[in-house]
């Protein structure tokens, strides 16, 4: 039987040790890397690909939101499962937005994360019970393949990329020219912006974007 492939970034070291060493004697997968930092993990890509990679949110770099984020820009095949102990709601939604395929409370029973890479391997998505509870409380129901979008302003995907360069202070023409669009289609996409989530202004509009997890941080 082919084992799941597995690889952890998380930067506490003794939490990856102590999960290599679960994982010695199982049959089913084996951690076949790690790294300590998402920076780390950009620098030095996996040698061997893995099925599923873990990742836990509050590192010192940079998160595991902005991570998930750009591993999903540059492989949307990237099969990705939060193992942290954050069960807040913005962590779960920005998680979700990001593109991860599965959310597990780092305090959940070893038979749980073993279903959820499992599940997450072969291309599904998993919830950790208590956070398919925490969304259920916050938002009221569950689609039966994944969670419902959670933004309920319902910005476009481009209008997303933007929200998210103007929360970088990056002016109309700098986000012209990283999106490869006149400053004028800007200026229509932050108008849009602005009425879609009336912001009064583009400090409303950015304390607007964190409080809801409409962009990562």
């Amino acid at each position: 039987m082919k084992k799941i492939k597995l690889y952890l970034v998380d930067d506490h070291k003794l939490f990856i040790k102590g999960i290599i060493s679960l994982f010695e004697e199982n049959s089913e997968m084996e951690v076949v890397g790690h790294a300590y930092s998402a920076k780390q993990f950009l620098n030095e890509p996996p040698v061997t690909e893995p099925d599923v990679i873990l990742i836990d949110i509050n590192m010192p770099d940079m998160t595991g939101i902005e991570l998930t984020r750009i591993i999903k820009e540059r492989n949307p095949k990237a099969k990705i499962l939060a193992l942290t102990m954050f069960e807040d709601i913005l962590y779960i939604q920005k998680m979700i937005q990001s593109g991860a395929n599965g959310y597990v409370l780092k305090s959940a029973d070893m038979q749980v994360l073993i279903e959820a890479i499992k599940t997450v391997a072969n291309g599904g998505k998993f919830w950790d019970a208590e956070i398919r509870n925490t969304i259920l409380e916050k938002v009221g129901a569950i689609d039966s393949e994944e969670f419902k979008d959670l933004n309920q302003n319902k910005l476009s995907k481009r209008e997303l990329e933007i929200l998210y360069l103007i929360t970088k202070e990056l002016s109309n023409s700098q986000i012209a020219e990283k999106l490869f669009i006149s400053e004028r289609t800007v200026e229509t996409h932050r108008k849009n912006i602005m009425a879609k989530t009336k912001a009064s202004n583009t400090v409303g509009l950015v304390k607007l974007a964190i409080r809801e997890g409409l962009v990562y941080f």
